[in-house]
């Protein structure tokens, strides 16, 4: 029974792969047929899951054919036929999160809440994503914990802190705990650059703006003049290698850091590889952390 299962997953993996030209395994298929069991939006399935989101759209559509799953105002659920075959399997993934940090090791808490609640207010007025930019802002949660995250790694107080770009009003937060000695942001959007300028003046924070073109080298004078970089990147080898190349010339040298987000939304395990032989074997760089599910979007409908 089990290994007629198994066929019976890898047929469906093999055609999903065929249709959406996404690598996808039998374990991509258990992945996303467990998290259904945990999640009835697409969106929390495929973070669930850990597996592409336009992969994952065309499992379940194929698992629907199958009368594995059924969609019925929008919410998706496993058939009892489903829930069969995942059972023959044996496959199980317990999904939880730590309700003090939900998973990213660290609690806003241990920023100010004058901080906390400052941001929260500041963010509401912020410049809507568009398209032309390919731009999806994270929560402002989010953004703080990035932010504590930092503190916690001895990354923030007294360090010079590059973003490039910054839909996500990192150096607003940032700027709030008045830790940082020097904040800058490059970013190509003039709504986003105006906005952070305004608060920057308004909340005396000293962000700086530099205006440059991400698409050419670093100019000197930012090369090898920061301590830390954050940025989040396009989720493309070459943006990868463009957004974060430029973060590390940025840096003094040994034992600075950068920080930047992938998902396993719009990316996978296979470009994860790619992107970490980059890392390591072009830019010669360390992976300390690896943290997953950090970051949650709004415009993704996680709240």
């Amino acid at each position: 029974m089990e290994s007629l299962s198994l066929e019976s997953i890898r047929e469906i993996a093999d055609r999903a792969e065929k249709n959406v030209k996404i690598p996808a395994y039998p374990r991509t298929v258990l992945n996303i047929m467990n998290a259904i069991r945990y999640a009835e939006d697409i969106f929390w399935i495929s973070r669930y899951s850990r597996e592409p989101f336009n992969l994952v759209v065309e499992i379940v559509k194929i698992l629907k054919e199958e009368g594995y799953v059924s969609y019925d105002d929008g919410k998706i659920r496993l058939t009892e036929r489903g829930e069969k075959i995942l059972a023959d399997t044996g496959y199980e993934a317990k999904i939880v999160e730590c309700d003090k940090c939900r998973g990213r090791r660290v609690p806003l808490d241990i920023i100010s809440w004058d901080v906390i609640k400052d941001f929260i207010e500041i963010q509401k007025n912020r410049p809507q994503p568009i398209q032309e930019y390919d731009q999806g802002y994270v929560t402002p949660e989010t953004t703080l914990a990035r932010v504590a995250y930092m503190y916690y790694r001895g990354d923030l107080k007294g360090k010079d802190i590059i973003m490039l770009g910054d839909d996500d009003l990192v150096s607003i937060a940032i700027g709030l705990t008045h830790y940082a000695r020097r904040i800058a942001v490059i970013d190509i959007d003039t709504r986003l650059t105006d906005f952070i300028s305004k608060v920057s003046d308004e909340y005396g924070l000293n962000i700086e703006i530099l205006a440059m073109d991400l698409r050419k080298p670093i100019p000197s004078e930012i090369e090898k003049k920061f301590d830390v970089f954050q940025t989040d990147p396009l989720e493309t080898v070459p943006g990868f290698r463009a957004f974060v190349g430029r973060g590390i010339a940025t840096l003094r040298g040994e034992r600075c850091a950068g920080y930047f987000y992938l998902t396993l939304i719009d990316s996978s395990i296979d470009k994860w590889r790619d992107i970490q032989n980059i890392l390591v074997h072009e830019f010669k760089v360390v992976i300390t952390e690896i943290i997953p599910d950090f970051s949650e979007y709004i415009n993704w409908g996680y709240f």
